[in-house]
């Protein structure tokens, strides 16, 4: 999928998706950092959770791959 057509399926997510409460699966930070709550899940095991902000200011696991991911579009 291009970044038109993924932006297109993100959009029509967000409005479906608007006032109730949804999961989404993703590795994609650009995706997940819009996000009311954030679960970092590792073996199964929640191990940390927020939302972006305070998950950066924690500065653990989901502020390293953010960086890394980041990092990638620079």
């Amino acid at each position: 999928m291009d970044a038109a057509a993924e932006a297109a399926v993100y959009d029509d997510f967000r409005e479906h998706s608007r006032d109730k409460m949804t999961i989404l699966i993703s590795h994609r930070f650009s995706t997940v950092r819009a996000a009311d709550h954030i679960l970092v899940i590792d073996g199964g095991e929640i191990i940390e959770q927020g939302n972006h902000e305070s998950l950066m200011a924690a500065n653990g696991r989901y502020a390293r791959l953010f960086r890394l991911q980041a990092k990638g579009y620079r």
